[in-house]
């Protein structure tokens, strides 16, 4: 649902929560809109009351923004085939393994080659939850800085890196297959 700065809503809430306190300029690198539709929907979110500033230039989500956030994530899920989902959740598990063991040695050509064996698992799982499929074009962003010479993005907990994008989708994933960790 568009929200304040054609800023998609759920998409939004979800990255405050899973990033836990945001600027808005994180927001528009994560979400892929412009500085401007960032900026009107950090803000919309501090009006609502739905996001509370918790530093400076960062918010993170108030009582009423989980609250919306989950009952948007609930009529997500109404609208998900569980057992496609479910199929998607068992074939990411082996590539999960796989980059768990990897990623505290990974090089740019094992990210790359995992990541091509993964965009399967992807596809599908952008097919079943189209707001996800932004997250294929945060990993392509994160192995062209990896490729680039730019390690910290192999790893680095603060930014988008292979492994920051990779946490995320999985708790996503896990979501909306209503697996418990």
């Amino acid at each position: 649902m568009a929200f304040a700065g054609n800023v998609d809503e759920l998409a939004l809430l979800q990255a405050v929560r899973l990033k836990e306190q945001v600027s808005a300029a994180v927001l528009a690198e994560h979400l892929g809109v412009s500085a401007a539709s960032a900026q009107a929907a950090y803000d919309a979110l501090l009006t609502q009351g739905k996001a509370q500033e918790v530093s400076d230039g960062r918010i993170g989500l108030t009582e009423a923004g989980l609250s919306e956030l989950e009952d948007q994530l609930d009529a997500e899920r109404v609208s998900i085939d569980e057992d496609s989902i479910a199929e998607v959740y068992e074939s990411f598990v082996p590539f999960h393994e796989e980059f768990v063991g990897l990623i505290d040695s990974a090089d740019a050509d094992q990210l790359a080659d995992l990541d091509r064996r993964a965009s399967v698992v992807f596809d599908d799982l952008s097919a079943f939850v189209p707001r996800l499929s932004r997250y294929q074009d945060l990993f392509a962003d994160a192995l062209a800085k990896v490729a680039a010479g730019e390690t910290k993005w192999i790893s680095e907990p603060v930014i988008d890196s292979y492994a920051t994008v990779w946490t995320e989708l999985r708790k996503e994933l896990l979501g909306a297959s209503g697996t418990a960790e």
